[in-house]
């Protein structure tokens, strides 16, 4: 089965696709994290596909309405 996500977050796009694992001065602190979810991306085929912010409809969930 493969699965796709769509992220519109640029650093997790980096994080989630480099390899061999690579760090930043910032994302160090993420490495226990990163670890797991390359991990997971290789062992179940999972696709991270960059999408346009307009296009993420997700992010209606995590912004604040305006007045």
């Amino acid at each position: 089965m493969s699965v796709t996500i769509h992220e519109n977050n640029a650093a997790a796009l980096i994080l989630g696709n480099t390899l061999p694992p690579s760090y930043t001065p910032r994302s160090k602190f993420f490495h226990l994290e990163t670890i797991w979810f390359r991990a997971e991306i290789a062992r179940r085929g999972i696709n991270l596909v960059k999408v346009d912010t307009k296009e993420q409809l997700g992010d209606i969930f995590t912004k604040g309405l305006t007045q």
